[in-house]
């Protein structure tokens, strides 16, 4: 196989980069990865891992670091799914240039599924399979969950807010002044307004519905970050993993979804 550091600009000039890995052989089909909220899709472990054996299978793929995260230049405090949509119509653009018209798979982590959701419509002629893994496709409902779950560790740390309770404490109108406020800290990154604003109202459960028999579902039992009640819908095509959190990187995880998901797209 040849693994090449490609890069391209975003809607904003900015440089994106990412890691193509392609077969020895022609490749039959492409795959691009879609990275989570704040990780890194060039040297994340599941996109790592899944480019060699797509590989291995005469799969081509590109993953791809988002602006301001990983290798890739940007701010990150100025997120957006409509952003980050336009920047895998650029990734897809960029794919394309290094290995021709080819069907694409899509592997998706948490929050990767929201952008594709907002272009599925112009990439679904060309569309494979996809591997959802630990999709936060209902922005609208999860935002809130974060919202009250932060605020009741300050107000009443013995409160066990989970995805069953916390509309009980959630202030509909403290949520939105939130939505608004600038300031915010994410786990590595200020962030701004823009993408809670934008967010707040938007569930993309039902968006992949019409394609449901060419969708993997992979969610951990126990994911505090993306429940797997928050989803509206059912997927056929699902593996839930005993024990597992939001990652699903732990060896003991891995091993449950890992080989599937790479039979799903290769058979």
């Amino acid at each position: 196989m040849r693994i090449k550091l490609i890069k391209f600009k975003n809607h904003d000039h900015e440089i994106l980069r990412g890691i193509l890995t392609v077969p020895d052989k022609k490749p039959e089909f492409g795959a691009i990865f879609l990275q989570g909220f704040e990780r890194n899709a060039t040297v994340e472990k599941k996109a790592k891992s899944m480019a060699i054996e797509l590989a291995k299978n005469n799969v081509a793929s590109l993953r791809f670091d988002a602006s301001g995260c990983g290798l890739s230049e940007g701010d990150f405090s100025k997120i957006t799914l409509k952003g980050r949509a336009r920047e895998l119509l650029k990734a897809l653009e960029a794919f394309r240039k290094e290995c021709g018209d080819l069907k694409i798979n899509f592997v998706a982590h948490s929050l990767g599924m929201c952008p594709l959701a907002l272009v599925f419509g112009a990439v679904e002629s060309s569309t494979n399979k996809m591997v959802f893994i630990a999709p936060a496709l209902n922005q609208k409902d999860l935002l809130r969950f974060y919202f009250v779950r932060d605020l009741m560790k300050k107000k009443n740390p013995n409160a066990k807010i989970n995805w069953q309770n916390y509309r009980q404490y959630l202030d509909e109108g403290d949520f939105l002044i939130d939505c608004a406020r600038r300031g915010k800290m994410t786990r590595e990154n200020y962030i701004k307004p823009d993408y809670f604003l934008e967010a707040k109202d938007m569930d993309f459960s039902r968006s992949f519905d019409a394609v449901k028999n060419k969708i993997l579902h992979v969610h951990g039992e126990f994911d505090l970050s993306a429940p797997p009640e928050s989803l509206g819908t059912e997927f056929p095509n699902r593996i839930i993993v005993k024990g597992g959190d939001h990652d699903l990187e732990r060896p003991d995880f891995w091993e449950q979804w890992f080989p599937k998901a790479v039979e799903f797209l290769t058979k």
